[in-house]
């Protein structure tokens, strides 16, 4: 009887496995997944797989062991460290920045807990810088030109008030972290997480690598070409996003945060607990249908990181990717991966026709919408059509025929019938209002 049910569980992980892998050749296939793909399920390994190249000229396969950097997933590293020494009482969140750089414009009005949680108001020194701004972000840059270039600039809000993603803020923990121990940044990460949890795989220095580790970020364009994108240097991006790191390395990160170690038991509550919105402590926390999940994603040209976990069904998704602009949705695809791993309904990629409507045909869907779960807007903008929501920028939509568009990143299809506008969205379906 137990040889039996073993035998009906590895065929059932199987199909799975099988299932998961068949999605994302589909991703891939249509120009939205090129990286690799971990899947850990209740203590299975259940894919650990890459698809495409790393070096698409030299044509490298994408693998395990390719090394990609994590981007914004070193800030949930970031946090986790700034947390222990909180354990270890050599800190405070409660503790305000002035106590570490007195001289800091309105340090006494902005504490650790602000600057972990995008709520410190301070200027976001990524805002306005591009790949082209070669001296900031194409070579090495020193620590105190890098905080001289935001620390003056006014607060955009009062501390605490708002949630507005901040890079800045994480530029200033990892200062932080160096006053309190007296060692680099990049020491700690590594006496603390990565040499413990054996994380051997992970470092700082991407643009260091020999070329044959590591992944090259690409861009594809019309589904022809290839645009190769320079990776910012380490020292840009340093507590707020310098890390590199495999799958198999984010793996043994994610077995330490599901496991609860590093951290007291307590502590983990207090990082996975919404503080403003939905981001606790270096996690963002929220849901899928109804399953609670706790992940970061990162997002640079040429790459997309995404580190998902969902506690209550013991699941870990991490996917790299090098393939992507901004637009890019990785997060999308690590749903759909969900809905397969828990059972749920969801949709394969295919490659999105851009067929041509005449304009006056689309002019008919613009407009605002309402629905119980908020409001969206539909532009028509130098002859297309764009989905505008809030504090997001707006996204076109591509034409399948006059009444039926794609938000193509998302997977995600829109269907205009007379006033209403249906949304059909991982295997659900929402319905929207015109509003005259």
């Amino acid at each position: 009887m137990l040889l039996c049910a073993y035998n009906l569980n590895a065929q059932n992980t199987k199909s799975i496995t099988a299932e998961i892998d068949e999605y994302l050749n589909s991703a891939h296939k249509a120009y939205k997944f090129n990286g690799v793909a971990l899947v850990y399920h209740k203590n299975e390994l259940l894919l650990n797989k890459g698809y495409g190249y790393s070096q698409i000229a030299e044509k490298v396969p994408n693998s395990t062991e390719t090394k990609f950097p994590i981007l914004s997933i070193t800030k949930t590293i970031t946090a986790s460290i700034i947390l222990k020494l909180q354990d270890e009482k050599k800190l405070s969140v409660k503790d305000k920045l002035n106590k570490y750089f007195p001289e800091y414009p309105n340090g006494s009005k902005i504490s650790i807990h602000h600057l972990i949680t995008h709520s410190s108001g301070i200027y976001n020194y990524t805002t306005d810088v591009g790949i082209e701004d070669s001296i900031l972000v194409n070579n090495p840059v020193s620590k105190d030109f890098v905080v001289n270039y935001f620390k003056d600039k006014p607060l955009g809000f009062k501390p605490g008030k708002y949630y507005s993603y901040n890079n800045s803020g994480y530029f200033l923990l990892g200062l932080i972290i160096e006053k309190v121990t007296g060692k680099q940044y990049e020491t700690v990460v590594r006496e603390y997480l990565f040499e413990p949890f054996k994380m051997s795989n992970s470092g700082f220095d991407f643009n260091g690598l020999p070329k044959n580790e590591k992944a090259q970020g690409y861009q594809f364009w019309n589904q022809k070409e290839t645009i190769s994108y320079k990776h910012y240097d380490s020292t840009f991006a340093y507590s707020a996003g310098s890390i590199y790191s495999t799958s198999s390395d984010l793996l043994q990160w994610a077995k330490v945060v599901s496991n609860k170690q590093f951290l007291k038991p307590k502590t983990w509550e207090l990082a996975f607990k919404p503080k403003i919105r939905n981001y606790g402590y270096g996690w963002e926390i929220s849901k899928y249908f109804d399953k609670k999940y706790i992940k970061h994603s990162g997002g640079y040209p040429g790459f997309m990181s995404e580190l998902i976990y969902y506690p209550n069904d013991e699941l870990i998704i991490i996917l790299l990717n090098n393939y992507g602009t901004y637009e890019q949705n990785v997060w999308a695809i690590g749903m759909g991966i969900t809905s397969i791993v828990l059972g749920m309904p969801y949709d394969k990629w295919t490659i999105r026709n851009d067929n041509k409507v005449e304009v006056s045909k689309m002019q008919k869907h613009v407009g605002q919408y309402k629905s119980g779960k908020g409001r969206l807007e539909i532009k028509l903008v130098d002859d297309n059509l764009f989905l505008a929501l809030p504090n997001s920028p707006d996204m076109r939509l591509l034409p399948e025929n006059e009444n039926q568009y794609f938000l193509d990143n998302f997977n995600t299809r829109f269907d205009f019938n007379n006033g209403k506008l249906v949304l059909h969205e991982h295997g659900k379906n929402i319905e929207y209002i015109k509003q005259n």
